[in-house]
């Protein structure tokens, strides 16, 4: 009987032991597992990332963001008609160039270029002896284009410009042969010379960033002075001719040209 009551207290004792056991187990497990915080990706968005958000003292702060410089180099030619008739009886046409480094601003909308450019008219002119005369203009100027309309792959912007001008106008002797009984002007080199400043407004469509087709519409009047050797000449023959005049040399330009894009 006493040996029946000590296996049976043994017993109770056997299974109380290990509940107690499996409860600690338990409890041990629950303090011993580690606070995880979710992940935090970056987001992407074309390209780009945002940065991660650091607390400091409480406060959250978030790390500056060096701005990258966007540059390109445009370069264009095309064809140049005179828009008046001052011109167009002289000359039907002409050849338009221009170069210039530009950079962007406002979420790359708003384009600041400077720009280099050339415009040149010429023709042949029998006379006395055959000559090549020539209206030929030097261009520095400021260009601003902004982008107003995205369609699939291109972009149409309009565009302004102010230029500051040096044309000069003249004859060059292409053969040195003489026609005695011929007569005309005798004077060669340039025969006008002066410079102003002229206004573009016009639109550019640029499709996928590289090439791009540009009509502009240009304003330029300038006041030219001319050769006083020609005026001589001229008065000679008994004809008027005053020593400047203002000439309107306003043109309407179609170029096509290559967009060069880089990064600083």
């Amino acid at each position: 009987m006493k040996t029946l009551c000590i296996r049976r207290f043994l017993w109770v004792f056997s299974v109380l032991f290990m509940q107690q056991v499996v409860q600690a187990q338990t409890d041990t497990s629950a303090q011993q597992a580690p606070v995880t915080a979710p992940a935090v990706t970056p987001a992407a968005t074309s390209g780009t990332y945002t940065p991660l958000i650091t607390i400091e003292n409480g406060k959250t702060k978030k790390p500056k963001v060096k701005k990258k410089w966007l540059f390109a180099v445009d370069v264009d030619a095309g064809f140049a008609s005179p828009a008046n008739t001052e011109l167009s009886d002289v000359f039907k046409g002409g050849l338009n160039t221009s170069i210039g480094l530009k950079t962007a601003f406002f979420n790359n909308k708003l384009w600041v270029r400077p720009v280099a450019a050339l415009k040149y008219y010429f023709k042949k002119v029998e006379m006395a002896e055959p000559h090549r005369e020539a209206f030929r203009t030097w261009k520095a100027g400021l260009e601003l284009q902004y982008q107003v309309y995205t369609i699939g792959k291109f972009t149409i912007s309009p565009i302004l410009r102010a230029d500051n001008n040096w044309s000069s106008s003249q004859f060059t002797r292409i053969s040195d042969e003489k026609n005695e009984n011929g007569t005309g002007i005798q004077t060669t080199g340039k025969i006008l010379t002066g410079s102003g400043i002229s206004f573009d407004a016009g639109v550019m469509l640029v499709r996928a960033g590289d090439l791009y087709v540009k009509l502009d519409y240009e304003y330029y009047k300038p006041d030219l002075k001319v050769n006083p050797d020609y005026v001589a000449e001229v008065r000679a023959a008994g004809r008027i001719m005053p020593d400047h005049k203002e000439f309107d040399c306003s043109s309407i330009n179609l170029s096509v040209g290559v967009n060069l894009n880089f990064k600083k």
